[in-house]
């Protein structure tokens, strides 16, 4: 039986923390079991932000080894670096040729992200971030996309792009559909009203590297309420508790605020308890990765993609006319 292809990405941008892995890791690691997988380091996809270039090396093999500690196997899916493909680059060019431009100034992300400064002020590489988005996707033939509920635009355009070339250039790519993961919403530990976020301060994130003293400081330093557990800062830890703890503990919690007897420095104790045994494996395994294997799973990866983004260039290219 022939397995449908899914491909995600993550962009290197720093250390990845338990809404990432929630969001997206966790479900790839899922994903690569039932689908032919292909998880790539969305290193090109970062360019569009403030980055240091001395840190973009090391914040790539940190997310590779995220990947390996998590639980992708390259045996099961397929790994690979954005920039070592740079077909995706060119057929992100093609692409941009059939997409009205009105579409990339109404995706969200482009509008969030440049509401507060002037266009002059707004590099061109955010704008075009859905084509590249679209390349990546329509590259593999992927038929299904995993993401979240705020991600389904990307998904849309994508799809759009695909009917776009069809239409004019004849049957090319595949029409991909959104695949919605199980994604709890994990919200900032000193902003509860914000998604957590490594933009917002290292304090408002649990990382998935952290070390148990770490992760006991952050969660001591967690915003709560009066104990009636109805501030946003209590129904967070409330939910954390839910997802790290045992049901029974879950419910004792649950109990306690309802009653309006929350004792936060046992609730506290408990999640912090629970989030460092939770992620103790994830810790491990990341400290026996070393730059050799990721360096090997990556070139690995590549040689694996070369083949299939030549033959499906080659098409494009002769649909086109341009070969």
């Amino acid at each position: 039986m022939i397995k449908e292809i899914i491909l995600s990405g993550i962009r290197p941008t720093g250390r990845l923390h338990i809404g990432n892995y929630f969001g997206a890791l966790k479900n790839f690691v899922n994903l690569q079991k039932d689908y032919q997988c292909f998880f790539f380091i969305a290193d090109l996809h970062s360019l569009n932000e403030s980055f240091d270039p001395k840190e973009k090396h090391q914040q790539i093999v940190n997310l590779a080894k995220d990947y390996l500690a998590a639980g992708l196997d390259p045996k099961k899916c397929t790994i690979f670096l954005q920039s070592d493909i740079p077909q995706h680059a060119e057929l992100s060019v093609i692409l941009g040729s059939v997409v009205p431009v009105a579409y990339l100034f109404r995706m969200t992300q482009f509008k969030e992200k440049s509401s507060d400064r002037a266009l002059d002020k707004v590099n061109a590489g955010l704008l075009y971030y859905p084509i590249l988005m679209a390349a990546d996707i329509l590259m593999y033939d992927a038929a299904k996309i995993p993401v979240g509920l705020d991600q389904t635009q990307h998904v849309e355009l994508a799809r759009d792009v695909a009917r776009f070339f069809n239409n004019k250039y004849g049957q090319t790519f595949i029409e991909p559909k959104p695949l919605y993961t199980d994604n709890p919403k994990i919200m900032s530990l000193l902003e509860p009203a914000k998604k957590m976020s490594k933009s917002l301060g290292d304090n408002h994130c649990i990382y998935l590297d952290d070390e148990p003293e770490v992760i006991k400081k952050k969660i001591s330093k967690a915003v709560t309420d009066t104990g009636d557990g109805k501030g946003l800062g209590a129904k967070n830890l409330l939910n954390l508790i839910a997802i790290f703890s045992e049901p029974k503990i879950n419910q004792q919690f649950l109990t306690q605020a309802k009653n309006k007897e929350l004792k936060y420095s046992e609730l506290k104790e408990q999640l912090a308890t629970d989030l460092i045994n939770y992620l103790s494996d994830f810790r491990e395994n990341k400290k026996k990765i070393t730059n050799q294997q990721i360096k090997k799973v990556l070139a690995d990866g590549q040689k694996k993609v070369e083949k299939i983004v030549t033959a499906k260039m080659a098409t494009v290219k002769k649909r086109i006319g341009i070969a």
